[in-house]
């Protein structure tokens, strides 16, 4: 073999190993997520719920979701008296925003429920909460973390709070707004 041949062996290895190396670094750079970037996320919606069976449905506006449907479900954890007010604390595991496309968000939320009467006063423990003709309005104080997502939200992570207020003991169901405000943390691509 010639100088000129070793020369071109060794330059054509050259630049299959180089070539080979560019392309893993690409597939690499196109198979990468990329960097999640940290957003505001702020909802307000208004809808209905039973608290008998522990079970709310609302519509509203999410920051990213645009028009947005939440629902799911809630369980009392027990009642206290916090300044002569009544209030229990709540447990959700399974509240879904969904988007109009269909992307979702799933929030874990913990709170504090607390009652008052039709004026604004502490609800009396002792009597019949609905029975005695009077509309109740309770406020809840809570937070929530993004536990999963689906469509856009599949990677989602955030926290921050939730703010509600609700009408209860009403001939034509019990009705609340709430308002959520944090921040959530998905793919920058999204």
């Amino acid at each position: 073999m010639n100088k000129t041949t070793k020369f071109s062996a060794i330059f054509t290895a050259t630049i299959l190993v180089a070539g080979l190396i560019a392309v893993g670094f690409n597939n690499d750079a196109l198979a990468a997520k990329p960097n999640p970037v940290v957003k505001p996320f702020d909802c307000s919606s208004s809808g209905t719920f039973d608290g008998n069976n522990g079970t709310f449905e609302q519509v509203g506006n999410c920051s990213h979701m645009g028009k947005t449907t939440f629902d799911g479900t809630f369980t009392p954890t027990g009642g206290v008296l916090v300044d002569g007010v009544l209030c229990v604390g709540i447990e959700s595991f399974d509240s879904l925003f969904e988007a109009a496309n269909g992307d979702t968000i799933t929030l874990a939320i913990t709170g504090t429920q607390c009652f008052f009467d039709e004026t604004g006063a502490p609800v009396d423990a002792s009597l019949d909460f609905c029975g005695n003709g009077q509309s109740h309005t309770s406020t809840v104080d809570g937070t929530y973390t993004v536990t999963s997502g689906t469509g856009k939200f599949f990677d989602a992570e955030g926290t921050g709070t939730i703010l509600a207020s609700a009408t209860h003991c009403n001939p034509d169901g019990d009705t609340f707004d709430s308002l959520v405000s944090g921040n959530i943390e998905y793919a920058a691509s999204n």
